[in-house]
């Protein structure tokens, strides 16, 4: 019986050390970018599986509003902990920011930009552009694509995509989790321009917090950490019971499963979570990430990241953990030497549960950098079983090499990888290989050599294998760890180089190689036969053993001055032979720079070009009268050219001309949403003039109507005698009533004009049918058919007027210009 109080006693301390973490929940707020959806489901997971009450928190997930700054919440207090992009970088300059975790391996941050609006960066300069907060990456895209920030007209994000499916702007900035689900839906047809793409690999989704909060409670930034690294595992591990989750507790943007189930995916190719453990931090990538801001002028040079990266540290026991402790230990007095037996035993199995499980994330962050390394290089990297002659493994790189899966290629025998003849070259080698390390000799561990690999599509792809023999504790020989490289190019570029060798020992011309002081370092076999000098009695001297005296000083410091410089020199030089003999000589002498810039020789090519200079000296007279000739007929030429475009009688454009303009000018002005104009204009009872007056007076009325036309036009503006009395005027970028004003003005001024002809003086009136695009057609065709009509409509009106396509709109813009067309005509017309 006195057995069931101390049992009593040791129930009741065991109730109050369960309760007191819970009485005890510390609590804390998460400030996410933007509102509920996939992008989250890890601390989602957390909150549902109790990993933030386990770990003594009570945590508060805060949605971000359109104009929300996570970095401000947090540096503000307002929220202990944010998520945020790579550009914590540019805010740690001046908020004292640490970055915790990233989720995201690889940014989601993009531009979608309208397929019909631009197909690359530079197309987007003057077009709007919509930019959310955080857009660094993108700016940095512009950049290193060679597009200033200043060229780029930005719009405040509408955090939308309404924007863009309008037309409104071009493009925007999104994630590729989200935004191009949307787009598809929508049937929107779009670019993708990642800075991914662009050679700037970012992390995204960072988890962060503020230097206060990590010196003030590193316990809780640890255990917060852990706990939201566990809901992101469970999340990716069960994504189907995270959607539900999302649907039931989070669906804020009354999305679909399906959508839900698209930004999932694209969230798991971002993450990697089977190749790198969700929240692993690599240092020295985010020294890259630094450097690239700071080549692209966005961060100072060697920005220190001290302090910014958070560190792990071991934790501190809980002065709360420790007070009930000792509160359970006071209690429990009477089961003090058993207390103190499981205490010990327990602590033995936590500090080896710890142990463990340090090592077991070391050996599974070290497998998945491993598998991330062998799996994303860009050589083949292979194990093969000396005794099967069958690989154990071989990289998923060997199919961007071969074009056989992996699997395909462990399923091969080894000779099947190689052409007959390597494979026989291997096979020769690899038992003189293991003949001398079976013999002692250490050395013969490493090999390299250049091997044949047939390819899927029948192709034969040169490369480079290092192996390295991996020997068991007897000292012999049983496997065999390969790196196979392509070396197509390389091979190309040595056969490049022995073809550019044999051009240069078969060319023509001479070529000479000096180094930077002048001495000679190479001629080929024309440069002895254009000066008789050969490469043995010239290496090491100097070039002035030709020099002729022809050329000053001043001359040769000139040449060296420009190539010193960098640049190259042409020129022509008068040299002497090795027997004395004159010559005259073309040279083009170019300095040849390493990677770093700095110059290392100079190549100079010279031809022999006395035989030519004398045959063009002899020439030269013949030439210019040959000249002379072709400047006529390319005069006769250009006066045709133009005679064809132009009206004989007036100068003015003819109806050909007409023709082939009107259709572009019509498609331009679609096409940048611009009015175009078009007059009609014909000249009032010509026949009459012509009848009474004889035709000369009727052409002399068209020159002047022409020369009317040529000075009340703009530059733009095009005239053109449309046939016989008719006249048009195509105006782009002019609005329909400005048009009917210089029609009238046009109409007024030539009805002022008179002709002097013989004894008498000729008047003569206008009438012009005046429509525009997109008012009155939207074709070309339709519009001169709408001017004409109107034209019609005027000579039906009484002549010695303008009248507008439409009869309302011409006494709308009539009456609006103040303007009152005339019916009188001229007398005797």
């Amino acid at each position: 019986m006195r057995g069931v109080p101390l049992a009593r006693l040791t129930l009741f301390c065991i109730a109050i050390c369960a309760a007191l973490p819970a009485l005890a929940l510390d609590s804390v707020t998460l400030q996410l970018k933007w509102r509920h959806q996939f992008q989250f489901a890890g601390y989602y997971m957390a909150l549902e599986k109790g990993y933030y009450r386990d770990a003594g928190l009570n945590v508060r997930l805060l949605e971000a509003g359109p104009h929300t700054d996570p970095v401000a919440e947090v540096i503000s207090g307002a929220a202990q902990f944010g998520i945020g992009s790579s550009e914590l970088l540019l805010s740690r300059q001046t908020d004292p920011v640490v970055a915790l975790a990233p989720i995201y391996q690889h940014s989601p941050f993009e531009l979608l930009v309208r397929a019909d609006r631009a197909s690359n960066l530079h197309e987007l300069v003057g077009q709007p552009i919509m930019l959310e907060a955080g857009s660094a990456e993108i700016l940095a895209l512009f950049l290193k694509e060679g597009v200033e920030p200043d060229e780029l007209t930005i719009f405040p994000h509408s955090l939308g995509i309404d924007a863009l499916l309008q037309n409104e702007v071009a493009a925007m900035s999104a994630y590729s989790t989200t935004e191009p689900y949307l787009l598809r839906q929508a049937g929107l047809d779009y670019n993708e321009f990642s800075a991914r793409a662009g050679g700037i690999d970012f992390y995204g989704d960072i988890l962060f917090t503020s230097e206060s909060e990590l010196k003030s409670n590193p316990e809780r930034t640890r255990a917060f950490l852990a706990a939201s690294l566990k809901g992101w595992h469970d999340a990716m591990a069960h994504i189907d019971e995270s959607i539900e989750l999302i649907m039931a507790k989070y669906n804020s943007q009354d999305r679909t499963r399906a959508h839900y189930r698209f930004e999932a995916e694209e969230s798991r190719r971002l993450m990697q979570p089977d190749l790198v453990a969700i929240g692993h931090v690599n240092p020295g990538r985010w020294r890259h990430i630094a450097d690239t801001y700071a080549a692209l002028g966005m961060l100072p040079e060697h920005f220190p990241l001290d302090g910014f990266l958070y560190e792990v540290k071991s934790p501190r026991l809980d002065p709360g953990l420790v007070a009930a402790l000792t509160f359970a230990l006071a209690a429990a007095l009477t089961l003090a030497l058993l207390s103190w037996r499981v205490h010990g035993l327990n602590l033995r199995l936590r500090g080896e549960i710890a142990r463990r499980a340090r090592l077991n994330q070391e050996l599974a962050e070290s497998e998945a950098l491993h598998r991330l390394l062998t799996e994303n290089s860009g050589d083949v990297i292979w194990m093969l079983d000396l005794a099967s002659q069958r690989f154990d493994y071989v990289s998923p790189s060997v199919e961007r090499l071969r074009g056989f899966t992996p699997e395909e290629v462990i399923a091969q025998p080894m000779e099947d990888a190689l052409t007959p003849e390597s494979a026989e070259k291997v096979e020769a080698l690899m038992r003189e290989t293991i003949e001398r390390l079976l013999a002692g000799d250490t050395e013969a561990v490493y090999v390299t050599t250049e091997v044949d690999q047939p390819h899927r599509d029948g192709r034969i792809v040169p490369t480079e294998v290092v192996t390295t023999y991996l020997m068991d504790e007897a000292g012999h020989p049983v496997k065999l760890l390969g790196i196979t490289r392509d070396i197509s190019q390389r091979k190309a570029l040595e056969s490049e180089l022995r073809t550019r060798l044999a051009a240069i020992e078969a060319a023509a011309d001479a070529i000479v190689i000096t180094d930077t002081r002048g001495h000679l370092l190479y001629v080929n076999p024309a440069f002895t036969r254009q000066t008789g000098y050969d490469l043995e009695s010239v290496k090491g001297r100097y070039p002035r053993i030709l020099n002729s005296g022809k050329q000053s000083g001043a001359f040769y410091a000139q040449l060296w001055q420009t190539v010193l410089a960098g640049r190259i020199w042409r020129g022509e030089l008068i040299n002497r032979r090795k027997n004395g003999e004159l010559y005259e000589e073309e040279m083009t002498m170019s300095p040849v720079k390493n990677d770093q810039g700095k110059i290392e020789c100079f190549v100079a090519v010279k031809r022999d070009i006395s035989g030519q200079r004398a045959m063009e000296r002899a020439l030269q007279a013949a030439n210019r009268e040959l000249q002379q000739n072709l400047n006529k007929i390319s005069r006769l030429q250009e006066i045709l050219a133009e005679q064809a475009v132009r009206d004989p009688l007036t100068g003015l454009y003819n109806r050909r001309y007409l023709d082939e303009t009107l259709a572009r000018e019509f498609a331009r002005a679609e096409r940048e949403g611009y009015p175009l104009a078009v007059a009609m204009i014909d000249v009032d009872f010509f026949k009459r003039i012509n009848d009474t007056w004889g035709h000369p007076a009727g052409d002399e009325i068209l020159k002047v109507l022409a020369q009317c036309l040529r000075a009340g036009v703009r530059e733009g503006d095009i005239v053109c005698r449309y046939g016989g009395e008719e006249f048009l005027l195509l105006l782009p970028r002019i609005t329909l009533e400005i048009a009917f004003q210089r029609a009238e003005r046009l109409r007024r001024d030539f009805a002022d004009s008179e002709l002097a002809w013989v004894e008498t003086r000729i008047r003569a009136t206008l009438s012009i049918g005046l429509a525009s695009f997109p008012d009155h057609a939207q074709n070309a065709k339709a519009l001169i058919e709408q001017a004409d009509a109107a034209l019609y409509r005027a000579k039906r009106s009484g002549r010695n007027r303008t009248e507008i396509a439409s009869t309302a709109a011409s006494g709308a813009i009539a009456e609006e210009s103040g303007i009152k067309p005339c019916d009188a005509s001229p007398p005797g017309l």
